[in-house]
């Protein structure tokens, strides 16, 4: 009995229950889509040892291994395919089918079917199938990128129709493995707005797996007799996993640094990340010599709506005045909450301390028209003091005392019995 194989199923069984027990509590879509791919490495790798001890069915364990690789590719692409993740969980199995005729493509080559005009059917019926996983997404609006990936496609199996013409099937099948793991790694790397050090990993690691076919080709044709060790075609697997497994771990980390540092109510920045902002804005303008303004803002009679309506209404109009707020920054400009019903708000590279007032004034402006909240259609309104860089103070806290102490200013005038 030959067990080379007995280790890489042991690993990958332990990657698989590790993906379950991580969909289990998290259930993101992605890891779904990840566990299905794994699972089919799985079988992969069982068809493979069958294939290497079980002579009688030797052929038919090689085929499903093959076709194993080309489902799980088609997993991991559907995993990262941007154009498509608003599409039913039903659609993957549906992306699984249209794979039907590459992988009778694969089977035939194995089974050395010798039926010319049956793989070029084949190959135009995979190109058909692949347009519509890759081109028909509800989400893929431009037409310049649908017809990008439409021309890249019809390369890719103009190219195997290429290799079938001179009867280098087992290139084609190659070939085909080739491109859809490479695919695996673009649309990898495209679902990833801030790709970190995980991700570049992973693609990299994709990359690598999607170039050991046409490597394993040129080593068979300039190297026969040259031997590569089981381990070493099977090292970008677990390349991709280990990097699966990191990526999750450093999103993980940037969503708990992303809470310690934003309010969760509203998603702006909090208190730590406004001081942490409004520090390095004064250095910035210490050394351009340019003027910065802070406001700070604080809700008046915030206290009474939620004593009137409850916490949940005071919550919804909280998140109300914030994309009011939000619409009148710059996008260089910072809008943080500091906590209950006060605001602040951080504005660079201003001409003078009128600009600062003008900013002020329309945040009191957009507060006029009252927020619809539910059943309710609040009125709310603002207390705002201003304080501008160098001229009411040279540091963060100087700064924040004398917009502070201006706002309750504002606020006295407006309730002089000074109730929130």
């Amino acid at each position: 009995m030959n067990f080379t194989v007995l280790p890489d199923f042991l690993a990958i069984g332990g990657l698989v229950a590790a993906f379950w027990s991580l969909l289990k509590r998290t259930q993101q879509t992605r890891l779904r889509y990840w566990l299905v791919g794994w699972v089919l490495i799985l079988i992969h790798i069982a068809a493979q040892f069958v294939s290497q001890n079980v002579p009688a069915v030797a052929e038919s364990a090689s085929a499903i291994s093959v076709v194993m690789l080309l489902l799980t590719s088609l997993a991991f692409i559907w995993a990262g395919n941007d154009m498509r993740r608003d599409a039913g969980s039903h659609d993957l199995p549906l992306t699984l089918l249209s794979s039907i005729p590459d992988a009778l493509f694969y089977v035939g080559l194995i089974y050395g079917v010798e039926q010319g005009a049956l793989y070029y059917v084949l190959t135009a019926a995979g190109l058909a199938s692949s347009l519509w996983v890759f081109c028909s997404g509800r989400r893929l609006d431009d037409r310049t990128e649908r017809r990008m990936r439409g021309a890249i496609l019809v390369l890719v199996y103009a190219v195997q129709a290429v290799l079938l013409y001179l009867d280098q099937g087992g290139m084609a099948l190659n070939w085909s493995l080739f491109w859809h793991y490479l695919a695996a790694a673009v649309f990898f790397r495209m679902a990833s707005d801030q790709p970190g050090v995980g991700v570049r990993f992973t693609t990299l690691s994709f990359l690598a797996w999607s170039l050991a076919f046409p490597v394993s080709v040129v080593i068979r044709i300039f190297w026969p007799h040259l031997h590569v060790e089981h381990e070493v075609w099977n090292l970008p697997k677990f390349l991709v996993a280990t990097g699966l497994i990191f990526t999750l771990l450093e999103e993980q980390m940037n969503k708990a640094e992303h809470a310690s540092l934003h309010d969760a109510l509203t998603d702006l920045p909090n208190r730590r990340l406004f001081l942490r902002y409004l520090l390095q804005a004064v250095r910035e303008s210490r050394e351009r010599k340019s003027k910065l303004a802070v406001l700070v803002i604080d809700l008046n009679g915030f206290k009474q709506v939620n004593d009137l309506h409850g916490h949940a209404v005071g919550d919804l109009l909280l998140q109300g005045i914030t994309q009011r707020f939000a619409a009148c920054m710059r996008k260089r400009d910072m809008l943080a909450r500091l906590g209950g019903d006060e605001f602040a708000v951080i504005l660079t590279d201003l001409p003078n301390r009128d600009a600062a007032a003008r900013v002020a004034e329309k945040l009191q402006d957009v507060l006029k028209t009252p927020i619809e909240v539910e059943s309710f259609s609040l009125q709310a309104s603002a207390s705002i003091g201003v304080s501008v860089y160098p001229d009411d103070g040279d540091d963060v806290s100087r700064l924040y005392a004398s917009a502070d102490r201006d706002m309750y200013t504002h606020k006295h005038a407006v309730q002089p019995s000074g109730d929130a």
